[in-house]
């Protein structure tokens, strides 16, 4: 009878996917543990990549509700929500992220976790929203850090002339332009978007420094060989890349009293599933670290 009681509790945890309505528009989300938010406690909210459904967050979603409320959601287009045409901006997914929180009456602080282009999202909330949070967890993100400099300089490890590296490069965002050509308007957009500001050198988040909370950067350090033609030493290049990332993110949770940098050389890209513990404690700490800054 016991065992059954766990069961029938651990089921209804999983029971919060539905979709809502939000600016006309159904959007797929999984809150869990809403009902029993605490005054002033923080809703952990996950922020997915490019294109990807908030299925990825399976593995720590359940841990993380058993130390504050959550949300997770799919943007639109994604998994199950409907589309829209709109271009997917750092301010406009932002808008339409409090849209949602308000149409689920939870008013802010609010712990953004966003992974790839998530956390690329996420950086962009603090320079729209910097009032609402109550920090940041940014996991393996798309690397708002870099610039065009530097972005040639992971190839300095091969000892090739700048014309070759300039060429190799040009045929990275060739091939990431054609991987979603034939995916739906609104994830092709998402990918549209993010070369757009990588061209742009990210300037809209280089010009706005964070916001003082408690801000974590995860990444994974674990090479994964691609299935392309290897016409150069990819984890030589992998490994200069990881090197001046790292020295650069540091530069990023300096910047703020309650930073953290975190390491998993066992994780690849999707370090909450490779390591989840990792990103559940990351988040423990985020969460305890703005408690004692607001007591």
């Amino acid at each position: 009878m016991c065992f059954l009681v766990l069961l029938s509790q651990e089921l209804s945890v999983f029971a919060q996917l539905r979709s809502i309505t939000v600016d006309d528009t159904s959007i797929r989300i999984n809150a869990m543990g809403l009902d029993q938010r605490k005054d002033g406690q923080p809703v952990v909210v996950f922020e997915s990549g490019h294109g990807t459904p908030q299925g990825n967050w399976d593995r720590v979603i359940h841990e993380v509700s058993r130390l504050a409320p959550v949300v997770a959601y799919d943007r639109p287009g994604v998994g199950e929500s409907e589309a829209v045409d709109e271009e997917p901006t750092m301010e406009n997914v932002s808008a339409r992220l409090i849209n949602l929180l308000d149409q689920l009456e939870l008013p802010p602080p609010y712990l953004l976790v966003g992974h790839s282009l998530g956390g690329l999202y996420v950086r962009g909330f603090a320079i729209h929203h910097p009032e609402l949070l109550a920090g940041l967890v940014i996991i393996d993100p798309a690397d708002f850090t870099e610039n065009h400099q530097n972005r040639r300089a992971y190839y300095d490890v091969l000892d090739w002339k700048s014309s070759r590296v300039d060429s190799l490069i040009d045929s990275f965002i060739q091939r990431r332009n054609h991987r979603h050509e034939k995916s739906p308007p609104p994830i092709r957009r998402e990918g549209q978007y993010l070369e757009k500001v990588r061209e742009q050198e990210f300037q809209e988040i280089v010009s706005n420094p964070l916001p003082n909370v408690p801000v974590h950067i995860i990444t994974g350090g674990r090479f994964d060989s691609s299935k392309h033609p290897k016409t150069y030493d990819e984890e030589a290049v992998f490994r200069a890349k990881m090197r001046q990332r790292v020295s650069r993110w540091t530069d990023v949770i300096q910047s703020v009293d309650h930073g953290v940098l975190l390491y998993s050389g066992s994780a690849g890209h999707f370090v909450q599933w490779d390591d989840p513990e990792l990103v559940i404690s990351s988040i423990k700490i985020a969460l305890q670290d703005y408690a004692a800054m607001n007591n």
